[in-house]
């Protein structure tokens, strides 16, 4: 037998053997199937976050509460990753064509929403102008503003006015002044490079051509790759390491 076939069938029994015999039945789905019951996910997901950022009130509607052992960074970073992460995921989804039915007209209006999001996020005189000097982890979080524009260049970089086109190539540009260490966060700074080069602007190849080399020399066999010369048994390969990488190439 295949080691991944016997794994397979190794792992079904295990579980099997773990379950109560009285286990609950698995939520069903939403009537509509599957893909309603993710697309309300989404939705309760975006809607706050573009709705208030459209109208540049995410600070305001969003007051930050921190915890007891934050690490003392910048707070204002937090709004960078609220919407980079958040645009990085639906990206995808925004990216699809126009329809008439409700999933369609939804799509449109919270496309509608990131582009307007976008121009807040750059605009020195918004009040949700984004934390592009909260320090290194302004790096981190940048990385998923400009990912989102990698994967959905039609949908949410073309349609953007000259103006905060330009604010934003200068604020990915002035990153720059952030070394990532030689762990994932090279990943980051290739991403943004990545995304300048995508849009006709003129990149770095150092900060590409090194964090692939790295990512490569940091692989252990078996699907897993190190942080760094530290190796962690952690999501990161699949959140970080393989995505951007391949993205990035």
């Amino acid at each position: 037998m295949k080691r991944r076939h016997f794994m397979g069938t190794a792992l079904a029994g295990a579980v099997a053997g773990l379950a109560p015999a009285s286990a609950p039945a698995a939520t069903a789905p939403a009537p509509g199937g599957d893909r309603d019951w993710m697309l309300g996910l989404l939705q309760r997901m975006a809607e706050p976050v573009l709705t208030a950022m459209a109208k540049g009130e995410l600070k305001k509607r969003f007051a930050l509460e921190l915890s007891p052992t934050w690490d003392g960074r910048s707070p204002d970073v937090a709004y960078l990753e609220c919407f980079g992460r958040l645009i990085a995921g639906i990206a995808p989804w925004l990216a699809l064509p126009d329809d008439a039915t409700a999933e369609g007209r939804l799509r449109a209006r919270l496309r509608q929403l990131a582009l307007q999001s976008y121009a807040h996020a750059v605009d020195p005189a918004s009040p949700d102008y984004l934390g592009w000097r909260s320090g290194g982890q302004a790096l981190v979080d940048s990385s998923y503003f400009t990912n989102a524009l990698i994967r959905a260049p039609q949908a949410l970089w073309q349609p953007l006015d000259a103006t905060t086109k330009r604010r934003i190539v200068a604020e990915i540009k002035g990153l720059r002044r952030v070394e990532p260490p030689y762990i994932n966060w090279m990943l980051f700074a290739a991403m943004n490079e990545a995304f300048l080069l995508s849009v006709g602007e003129e990149a770095d190849p150092m900060r590409t051509n090194v964090a692939i080399r790295k990512v490569n020399e940091w692989y252990v066999g078996d699907g897993w790759i190190k942080d760094g010369e530290t190796f962690h048994f952690d999501y990161y390969n699949s959140y970080v390491m393989y995505p951007m990488l391949v993205e990035i190439i």
